[in-house]
């Protein structure tokens, strides 16, 4: 062919000179401006000319067109070689608007979706909740998650077809901004997908379409995923695999995100590093001592013994070093094992009279002393003295016949004997709490309606 030279195999003559200058022009730079320039320009310029500073629309079209082309490395040696021509099979052109937040926020635009560099943007992640039970986040365990995801069209290489041309709706954006008049002298920006190419930017004629995608550019493919759970993970733990997520055109694969969520277990309680289990014991036990087993989470029997001639209280704690969960960091070191006591008592009315007498024989009686006091008080009422002494406590005095000189009299006393019986003391407080602040509201309309109290207060204030 004579004269050859063509742009791309589109030439057929001798090569014509094209305009690889105007864009710079339009940002007011040399050609040889490097990438800090164009986004200074680019910003300088933007901040002129957009159209909810006052500026015209069509000038700010042309500003972000340049900055999308001239700080797309590729893009900008294209033009610099061929101009604007050499784009247009390339999808250089830009045409939308950025918002005038989005110009200092790193670029043009957030994504490339409003006008600015369109460089490839990260795909959503996916998170997968990953349930484990306590025993494997004590021994660590590796699992596999079966993911159903979308991949690339490998035919067609993710293009949907053979022959693929830029939308010219929205020039390859995939979404178009329309600009709507809301009142005098203000605008709104509004995006919306693309009708013409489904948001995908580009148009395959059907005859062309990719027989094994149908133009969708992505298939479905399975996958498996390997988690490899350490000794000692925790509760809400996120393990990341980078660029596992859905594939699409023109953009990063998303991140798989597995999150630990740690099951309850129906005898350990963890506290991170710690371990926390209850144990119930018999009263004879808790006085004499006892033996039990512990199946530990790692399938180990632990034999746990009572220290001879301790006593253990309801309530009590015991603390066993070094059987906690592992520590992540360091799965060699644990924390402690803790066990909470429970002393179960005899059931009420289960203990004949020998069995009582027996015990009272063995167990520790009170002080003859303190036994004496009580008996007086219970026979006179606390009044004066006993052998042991006089009695313990502040004694009531009959004041009006207390004369100078003269020892005062203890008040008599009226001695009543009462009954105990069982009580549920979370539904008595409960009961008493709701009877406390019936009391109070109907104390505050009592006093809203009493038309004297005011007056008595202000007779106050003024005495």
């Amino acid at each position: 062919m004579p004269g050859g030279g063509g742009m791309h195999g589109h030439g057929r003559g001798p090569r014509k000179e094209v305009d690889t200058t105007g864009l710079y022009k339009v940002l007011g730079l040399e050609k040889d401006a490097n990438a800090d320039q164009i986004k200074k320009a680019f910003r300088k310029m933007a901040v002129i000319h957009h159209p909810d500073k006052g500026g015209n629309e069509e000038t700010f079209k042309q500003v972000s067109k340049a900055y999308e082309i001239l700080s797309d490395p590729e893009k900008r040696a294209i033009y610099d070689e061929h101009g604007e021509e050499g784009l247009e099979n390339g999808g250089g052109g830009g045409g939308g608007m950025p918002d005038i937040f989005d110009l200092f926020m790193g670029g043009g635009g957030r994504g490339g979706g409003r006008g600015g560099p369109r460089g490839k943007r990260k795909g959503d992640d996916v998170v997968f909740p990953l349930k484990l039970s306590l025993e494997q986040m004590y021994t660590g365990c590796t699992k596999k998650l079966r993911l159903t995801k979308n991949v690339l069209c490998a035919p067609c290489g993710g293009k949907g077809g053979k022959s693929v041309t830029q939308c010219k709706e929205c020039k390859g954006q995939g979404i178009k901004l329309v600009i709507r008049q809301v009142g005098p002298g203000m605008i709104q920006q509004m995006q919306q997908q693309c009708q013409a190419c489904q948001g995908q930017g580009s148009i395959v004629p059907a005859a062309d379409r990719c027989k094994k995608c149908s133009g969708k550019r992505t298939t479905k493919e399975k996958q498996v995923l390997e988690v490899h759970v350490r000794a000692g993970s925790s509760h809400g733990q996120k393990m990341t695999y980078e660029r596992q997520a859905d594939e699409a055109p023109d953009q990063e694969p998303g991140d798989v995100v597995v999150v630990l969520q740690e099951l309850p277990h129906p005898i350990f309680k963890r506290e991170g590093d710690n371990i926390i289990m209850k144990k119930s014991i018999t009263l004879l036990e808790a006085l004499t001592g006892f033996m039990f087993t512990v199946d530990h989470l790692d399938n180990r029997r632990l034999v746990i013994r009572s220290t001879p001639g301790d006593v253990v209280k309801p309530g009590d704690f015991k603390c066993i070093r070094d059987e906690g969960m592992p520590m992540h960091k360091n799965s060699y070191l644990k924390g402690s094992l803790f066990i909470e006591f429970d002393v179960v008592f005899p059931a009420p009315r289960t203990l004949g009279p020998a069995q009582l007498t027996a015990l009272s024989n063995i167990l520790p009686k009170p002080s003859p002393a303190a036994m004496a006091a009580e008996e007086e008080k219970a026979r006179f009422g606390g009044a004066g003295t006993s052998a042991s002494g006089p009695s313990s406590g502040p004694v009531p005095v009959d004041e009006d016949e207390d004369e100078e000189g003269k020892p005062s009299k203890p008040l008599s006393r009226t001695i009543e004997e009462v009954t105990m019986v069982d009580v549920d003391m979370n539904a008595e407080r409960a009961r008493a709490k709701q009877s406390h602040r019936g009391a109070t509201d109907a104390d505050g309309d009592d006093e809203d309606d009493d038309p004297r109290q005011g007056g008595q207060q202000a007779g106050c204030q003024t005495q």
